[in-house]
């Protein structure tokens, strides 16, 4: 379950994401659970870190990111 406010990709400290095939096992950032090997997922990265860090995320969590980053440029939109 994850815990938190939903990421946006709005915010100025997040790169351009792009679609993955996870090598090996790994975690989802945002809910932790298990990515399988070979299973599909995203990497977003995080500029402001060292050694071009990436967040990984499982689809039904980017899918909530997309969401998130939808509403929050509907707020812009209607300012």
């Amino acid at each position: 379950m994850p815990k938190g406010k939903t990421p946006s990709l709005i915010g100025s400290s997040l790169g351009r994401p792009r679609s993955a095939v996870a090598k090996r096992s790994s975690p989802c950032s945002r809910c932790h659970a298990d990515i399988a090997m070979g299973e599909n997922c995203y990497d977003i990265p995080q500029p402001q870190k060292k050694f071009a860090s990436t967040r990984r995320f499982c689809l039904t969590c980017y899918r909530a990111v997309l969401e998130q980053t939808r509403h929050d440029l509907a707020e812009v939109e209607a300012l």
